[in-house]
């Protein structure tokens, strides 16, 4: 696809960015692009969000795999982590 068949995809079709308006500030979001560099992903999308917005981040999650643009992911690679709370005292 050209860049602006991409782009029409995401945004007139798929609503991607107005959709996940919604849940900011409770979930960031930082993307970074790798095609170009050679790498086997297109990009890379971090979230972060606190435990009380799990509901809210399965939910922008289920959200985004429902779009248009969605049809065309060819590899996913969940990884989830968690920050160990340390207990003061």
């Amino acid at each position: 696809m050209t860049q602006e068949e991409r782009r029409q995809v995401f945004e007139d079709k798929s609503h991607h960015i107005a959709n996940s308006l919604k849940y900011l500030p409770a979930i960031a979001r930082q993307l970074y692009h790798s095609r170009d560099l050679g790498e086997p992903f297109d990009f890379l999308t971090w979230f972060e969000y606190a435990p009380a917005h799990a509901d809210e981040f399965e939910e922008l999650v289920r959200t985004l795999r429902a779009t248009e643009e969605w049809r065309y992911v060819e590899r996913e690679v969940d990884i989830r982590m968690e920050r160990e709370r340390l207990d003061a005292g």
